[in-house]
C-alpha cells in the first residue's frame, strides 16, 4: 500500500492552495504520485484526494496540470468506475471542465466523460444532461487543441457506440455489447433530435454566420468542417446522417432535403473558393466510396454506409461527376486547381474501380472509356527519360492497379499496361506491374474485385501478354535488383518476382460466358494461345511455373539461389540488408508456394524435373538472410525439362 503520510501530506497542500488560491502548487508533491504509486492507493485514499481536487480545481488561478496530471493517474485503472466519478464531492462541475478555457481542464473532464463510454447504463445519464452533451460536441468542433478535439470526438463516438439500440451488423462479440444487452438509444435521440444539439452542428460548422457574434472566423470554421466530415465518417449510419432529422433547423441552413451528409457534402464548405478544404471534401468522398471497414469504427444502427449507398449519393448530387473531372477533364479547370486536386480525383477514380467495380463495369462504361483514354494519353506519352529519373505518373499507375483487370485485357489498342517499362527502372512502374500480376486476394468479396476468379483470370492472361511484348521482362527484373545501390528499384524488382510467385491465378475458360458483356469478357483458351505463341503444351497455369517454365528458369531462380551481395552487410539500415532480406522473404514464400502447389497433381506433374532445384532452394532458405548457393544455381541453364 502507498504510504498514507504521502497522501496526508498532499492532502494537506491542496487544502491550502484551495483556501488561499494565490499559493503556487508544489509540483514536486504532486509529481510524487504518478502512474505506479498511484496504481497502488486504496480506495479511500484514491476517492479522497479526488474529493480534495474537485474542490480545488475551481478555485485555481495559475496552470493547472500539476493537479490535472494526477486526476488522470487516479481515474486511469479501468476498475475506476463513472459510478465513483459520480461519488466525488463535492459533485465535479463536468459543463464548467468542458467550457473551461484551459486545455488541460478540458482534457481531464473529457478523461472523466470517457469513464462512461464503458455501459449504456452510464451513458444514458451524460445523454440525460443535454447542456452537457451540448458543452461536448461545442467543444469538439471549436477547440483550437488538436489534442482536445481528438479525445472529444474519441468521448462522443464512445457514448453513441455504447448506447447503441442494435450491434453493428449483428455483431455481439464487439467491445461494449454482449448478445442479449445493448443500448437505450438515450444520446443518439439526443444528438440527432434534441433541436438545440443537434443545431450545434450546423451553426458551429457553417460558412453564413462565419464572423458573427458568438460566431468563430471563417479560418476556425473550416477546422470544424474538417471534425464534422471526421465524424460522418466514424458514424455513417446511413439513414441516421442523411435522411432528415430536424426539417425546421435544417431548412435554416440551406437544405431542401436530406440532413447531415447533405449539409456537409453539398452545402458546408466554399470550394469554389478554398482549395484546402475543396481537397479535404474529394478526401472524404473517396473515404465515404471505402465504407467503414474497422468494426469499432463502423456506424451503429440497423443500416450501415456502404459503397453502393455512398456512390448513389454522390452520383444524385452530381458530385461524382465533379470529382472525377479533376483527372479526367484538368484542362477545364484553374491550373493551380487542377495541379493540386489532380492526384485526388485519381485516388478517388482508384477507390471507385475497387469498391464499386461492377458500378464502373456497367452503368459507368463511358466513364472507363474516358479512363482508358486519358491513362494510354498519360503512360504511353512518358519519355523515358523520365522514368528513368523516377517521375512517374504515379497516380495514373495506382489507378492502372485498380482497375478490374478484365478492362485492361480488353483493350484493343494502346493497352497502357505496354507502356510501363521494365527498362529504364521505375520502382513505381515495378510495383504497379506487381499488383497487377498478383491477381485478387482470394478472400475478396465480388464487390470489392468484381468477379473474384475472372480477375484471377485476367491477372493470369496480362502476365502472357506482357511478357510477350517485354522479352526481357526477367532479365531485367534481375539486373534491378542486383542494382542494390538504388535500394527503392531493387525492392520494386523483388517485389515483382514475389508477386508472380505468389500469384492467385485461375484458368480461361474455354468457351465466351454469354452472360458477361462481350467488351468486359475473358478471352477463351485458344484465343489467348493464339494471342500469345508458344511450344510444347498449355501456357502454365501458376506464376510459380510460369518462371520455372519460362524464361525466368535462366534468370531469376539463379539469382534467388545466389548469396546476397555483402557490400554493408554490417549495417542493418544499409541498402544491402535491406534488399537482402526482401530477397530471402521471397525465396521463403517461393518455398511455401512451392510445397503447396505440390499437393496439385496436375501441378506436381511439371514441378517433378524440377525436385533437384526445389530442394536446394529449401535449403537456401533454410541458410538465412546472407545464405544462398552458387553450385546448382549453374545447373538451371542447362536442366533438361
Amino acid at each position: 500500500m502507498a504510504s498514507s503520510r504521502l497522501v496526508a501530506d498532499l492532502s494537506s497542500h491542496i487544502a491550502t492552495v484551495t483556501e488561499d488560491p494565490n499559493l503556487p502548487l508544489d509540483a514536486k508533491r504532486f509529481g510524487a504520485f504518478d502512474k505506479i504509486y498511484t496504481d497502488a492507493l486504496s480506495d479511500n485514499d484514491r476517492q479522497s484526494l479526488l474529493n480534495r481536487l474537485s474542490s480545488l480545481i475551481p478555485t485555481l488561478r495559475q496552470d493547472p496540470q500539476p493537479a490535472t496530471e494526477l486526476i488522470l493517474n487516479l481515474i486511469r485503472p479501468e476498475s475506476y468506475s463513472f459510478s465513483q466519478i459520480l461519488r466525488i464531492q463535492p459533485n465535479v462541475d463536468l459543463i464548467a471542465g468542458l467550457c473551461s478555457p484551459n486545455s488541460d481542464v478540458n482534457l481531464v473532464t473529457l478523461s472523466l466523460l470517457s469513464k462512461a463510454c464503458s455501459s449504456s447504463g452510464d451513458a444514458g445519464i451524460i445523454a440525460a444532461s443535454p447542456e452537457t452533451v451540448a458543452a461536448l460536441i461545442r467543444l469538439w468542433l471549436s477547440t483550437p487543441v488538436t489534442e482536445v478535439a481528438t479525445k472529444g470526438l474519441e468521448v462522443l463516438s464512445g457514448l453513441l457506440r455504447i448506447d447503441a439500440t442494435t450491434a453493428p451488423d449483428g455483431d455481439t462479440n464487439m467491445v461494449g455489447y454482449s448478445a442479449k444487452v445493448y443500448g437505450q438509444g438515450l444520446m443518439w435521440r439526443r444528438v440527432f433530435h434534441d433541436k438545440d444539439v443537434y443545431e450545434l452542428f450546423f451553426s458551429i460548422c457553417s460558412l453564413s454566420n462565419a464572423g458573427r457574434a458568438g460566431q468563430p472566423s471563417k479560418r476556425e470554421k473550416t477546422i470544424s468542417q474538417a471534425r464534422l466530415l471526421d465524424f460522418i465518417l466514424a458514424f455513417s449510419n446511413f439513414e441516421q446522417i442523411n435522411s432528415s432529422q430536424l426539417p425546421d433547423i435544417e431548412k435554416k441552413y440551406g437544405l431542401s432535403e436530406g440532413g447531415l451528409l447533405e449539409f456537409a457534402a453539398v452545402h458546408m464548405i466554399d470550394w469554389k473558393d478554398d482549395l484546402l478544404m475543396h481537397a479535404s471534401l474529394i478526401d472524404f468522398f473517396t473515404k465515404l466510396l471505402q465504407g467503414n471497414t474497422d468494426p469499432l469504427m463502423r456506424a451503429l444502427g440497423e443500416q450501415n454506409l456502404d459503397s453502393a449507398e455512398a456512390l448513389d449519393f454522390l452520383i444524385s448530387r452530381e458530385l461524382h461527376s465533379r470529382t472525377m473531372s479533376y483527372y479526367l477533364e484538368p484542362e477545364k479547370h484553374d491550373s493551380m486547381e487542377s495541379t493540386y486536386l489532380y492526384p485526388m480525383s485519381a485516388q478517388y477514380i482508384s477507390t471507385y474501380a475497387i469498391c464499386c467495380s461492377s458500378h464502373l463495369l456497367d452503368i459507368g462504361r463511358r466513364d472507363v472509356d474516358r479512363i482508358l483514354e486519358r491513362l494510354s494519353m498519360i503512360v504511353s506519352g512518358l519519355p523515358m527519360a523520365k522514368w528513368a529519373r523516377g517521375d512517374a505518373p504515379r497516380s495514373d499507375l495506382h489507378i492502372i492497379s485498380t482497375l478490374p483487370r478484365v478492362v485492361l485485357l480488353n483493350m484493343s489498342s494502346h493497352n497502357p499496361l505496354y507502356s510501363i517499362p521494365v527498362n529504364p527502372a521505375n520502382a513505381d512502374a515495378l510495383n504497379t506491374l506487381a499488383a497487377i500480376f498478383r491477381g485478387p486476394s482470394k478472400g475478396a468479396s465480388s464487390d470489392i474485385q468484381t468477379n473474384t476468379k475472372h480477375e484471377a483470370a485476367a491477372a493470369r492472361a496480362l502476365y502472357f501478354l506482357y511478357a510477350k511484348n517485354t522479352s526481357n521482362l526477367w532479365q531485367c527484373a534481375v539486373d534491378v535488383a542486383e542494382t542494390i545501390a538504388i535500394k527503392e528499384n531493387a525492392l520494386a524488382a523483388i517485389n515483382l518476382i514475389d508477386a508472380v510467385f505468389g500469384s492467385y491465378w485461375e484458368p480461361l475458360p474455354e468457351r465466351h460466358d454469354e452472360s458477361v458483356e462481350e467488351s468486359f469478357s475473358l478471352p477463351t483458351v485458344a484465343e489467348l494461345d493464339r494471342r500469345v505463341p508458344h511450344r510444347g503444351g498449355p501456357l502454365a497455369a501458376t506464376g510459380t511455373l510460369a518462371i520455372l517454365t519460362g524464361p525466368g528458369q535462366t534468370t531469376v531462380i539463379p539469382y534467388l539461389l545466389k548469396p546476397a551481395q555483402t557490400y554493408g552487410r554490417g549495417d542493418t539500415q544499409s541498402a544491402a540488408y535491406a534488399v537482402a532480406v526482401a530477397k530471402h522473404e521471397t525465396v521463403i514464400h517461393l518455398v511455401q508456394t512451392l510445397k503447396e502447389q505440390s499437393k496439385i497433381p496436375e501441378i506436381q506433374l511439371y514441378l517433378t524435373p524440377w525436385q533437384p532445384i526445389i530442394d536446394e532452394i529449401e535449403q537456401c532458405a533454410n541458410r538465412g538472410v546472407w545464405g544462398g548457393s552458387t553450385a546448382l544455381g549453374a545447373r538451371v541453364a542447362t536442366l533438361d525439362l
